[in-house]
Parts: C-alpha cells; structure tokens; sequence
C-alpha cells in the first residue's frame, strides 16, 4: 500500500475535515459482525508507496478484506472515469454499513480508498493530489440516496404490500378501524424492515405513496408523521429537502 505521512497541522486539518463533515471517531466499538484481528499499523507501511495514508486497522480482517474487494472491483480503468466509480464504491460501502447496523469508522474506510486510489491511479488526473480524491470520497458517502441493492429492495417490498389483501395488514396500536391507507403505509415500512433484517432501512415518501393506488407523497409525508406518533415506527434520520437527496432512515417497532 502507498503511504504517506502527514506532519501534524495536516493530520489535524483532516480530522476537522471529517468532524464537520459528521464522520464518527476514528475508534470504534468492537464490530461484532467479524472476529477481531490485531494488525499493527506499522504493517501497512511501504517505502515504495508515497502518496496515501496510514489509519490503525479498527476491524477484523473479513470486513477489510470485503471493502478492499469492493474497491478493486469499482477502480478506474480508463481515464475520465473517477467521478462513476467512487461514487459506486461511496454506495456499495453504505451497503455495508446499512447490513450491519452502523456507520464504518475512518479507520475502516482508510483501507478501501487507499486501494482504491492505488489501483486507479494511472487513470486519475494528475493535476489532482490524493488529498483530492480522498475529500470526494468522504463527500460522496454523505450524498449516497441508495445504497447498492436497496432500489431493488424497495421494489420487491412494494410488489409484496400491493397484493396484500386488507386483513393482511397490520393493525395500527390504538387504531383498529384505521385507514386502508395508513395501514398500508406500515405494511410497507414493515416489509422493508423484513427485507433489512430488522436493521433501519432507508423510505422515501415518493417510494412509500406508490403502496396506495393515487396517493401524493405529500399524503405519504403527513401518513408517516402520524405512524411516528403512534408508535408504529421511529424516524431515525429525516431525510434530505432536496431533488435526489437521501431519503430519510427508519426502524419498524411493531413486531
């Protein structure tokens, strides 16, 4: 792997760069998800790679194995290219961070750019400093809408609620004469939280109003405030006001 060895001032310029832009602490909690396996930072060091960066390995080496995989599969191999496939790696890595129910670390990410940018280098601009790069990718993991797999996610789950008679959805807390509509709403939001294996799940309102034939996702809007009130789900994360932004996270709380 290249490495490069930042004095402090850049060290710390990067950290507030990662700070702001919401990123947690380079230490994480132990990931359950992969045994843990110690590797010393020195290990990554190689004399013949000048230009990347040296981050103390925070998991064990199944998941760094995984995003190193991914980053060899979206690298550039052709010029002109960068924008496309880091943005893909940007939404495959949120993938992973939506199947095991955390945001990675810095210190997870590190790895997966680094090979990234050492195997895409030849075709990048060389006007551009790895510091570049690497800004854009932090950028790009904040601007990813869907994670890689979950359009089709959202699309299986619609095709099951629409065909789902009305004693097969669910009945609303305190409500048991509720609307078809909003029962249908939280069917959907049931569904996809099935298809996410109980974890939080991303829904927009334009998605969620396709489960009610006519509705506007206005009314999907307002329906989803009501079923926060009610218990029947919890927003996790409101989504972005914006055309294409992300769409807002969410956890099911009825069984």
């Amino acid at each position: 792997m290249l490495v490069k060895h930042f004095n402090i001032s850049r060290r710390e310029a990067i950290r507030r760069y990662l700070d702001m832009a919401g990123f947690p602490p380079r230490v994480p909690p132990k990931s359950h998800e992969y045994p843990e396996s110690p590797r010393s930072p020195g290990s990554l060091e190689s004399p013949e790679s000048p230009g990347l960066h040296v981050y103390p390995v925070s998991n064990g080496q199944g998941l760094e194995e995984e995003l190193r995989r991914l980053a060899a599969q979206n690298a550039c191999t052709e010029s002109n290219t960068a924008r496309k496939r880091r943005f893909k790696l940007a939404r495959d890595v949120r993938a992973i961070e939506k199947r095991i129910g955390r945001e990675l670390q810095v210190a997870d990410l590190m790895p997966a750019f680094d090979e990234w940018y050492r195997l895409s280098r030849p075709f990048l601009d060389a006007a551009k400093t790895c510091d570049v790069y690497l800004a854009k990718f932090f950028a790009e993991l904040r601007k990813v809408r869907v994670p890689t797999g979950e359009g089709e996610t959202n699309t299986k789950a619609l095709e099951a609620v629409v065909n789902l008679s009305p004693s097969e959805l669910p009945v609303i807390p305190g409500m048991p004469d509720a609307p078809e509509s909003w029962r249908r709403q939280a069917a959907m939001h049931r569904e996809m939280s099935r298809r996410s294996r109980g974890n939080t799940y991303f829904l927009s309102c334009r998605d969620a109003a396709k489960a009610f034939s006519g509705m506007s996702y206005q009314a999907a809007g307002d329906i989803r405030r009501a079923l926060e009130r009610l218990g029947v789900i919890k927003i996790v994360r409101v989504g972005d006001q914006r055309p294409n932004g992300k769409a807002s996270e969410f956890r099911y709380l009825l069984s």
